[in-house]
């Protein structure tokens, strides 16, 4: 039952990003997989105006743990100078938490962004990592704060696409139960941009 869920979650979730696509004429598009032996994390993201404004929407599912589910809005631009900047992304994301081991569910608005760096000598390189907080006053249903963090190192193996090695921490907590880890560890993925 709970496989059924997931697959036709997904599937809605698919077809709404490919509608937002489409009604939106994206400029440029990301779509990021990761995973390890226990966890995948799909991510779709594009452009939406010529004002560097950055959608993005993503489904997060453990085996063992349950699945996050997470739609995201930035404002996207360079943080710093020089030939090779930081790009930066600030703004949030709505993730919907669904975890297995409790019967609890949560939405929390979690603040925070990202940063992304390409090395200049060695422009195959990159550095990403992101960042969200919700407190507990932006958290609705059973939870009342959640965190996730994100670093990698990726290789450009294409012009329009990298691999990458990163490690991931995403948490939430329960009034009633405590903490419970969604994900943590590494993972491996591919990043193809078009």
């Amino acid at each position: 039952m709970l496989n059924r869920i997931r697959r036709s979650g997904f599937a809605a979730a698919a077809l709404t990003l490919y509608a937002a696509t489409v009604s939106t004429g994206a400029q440029a598009s990301e779509l990021n997989l990761s995973l390890n032996d226990d966890a995948a994390r799909l991510t779709y993201a594009w452009d939406i105006s010529a004002n560097d404004l950055k959608l993005d929407a993503g489904w997060l599912t453990h085996q063992d743990r349950g699945d996050v589910l997470n739609v995201g809005l930035h404002l996207e631009g360079a943080a710093s100078s020089g030939a090779s900047p930081v790009i930066g992304g600030l703004g949030g994301k709505i993730f919907y938490i669904d975890p297995d081991a409790v019967g609890f569910d949560a939405t929390v608005i979690g603040i925070g962004g990202y940063l992304r760096y390409t090395l200049p000598q060695y422009n195959r390189f990159n550095l990403y990592a992101h960042a969200y907080f919700a407190p507990d006053v932006l958290a609705f249903g059973d939870g009342d704060t959640y965190q996730e963090f994100e670093a990698r190192i990726g290789y450009n193996v294409l012009r329009e696409a990298d691999v990458f090695l990163g490690v991931r921490y995403a948490n939430i907590e329960f009034d009633p139960v405590g903490e419970v880890t969604m994900d943590n560890g590494l993972h491996l993925g591919i990043q193809l941009r078009f």
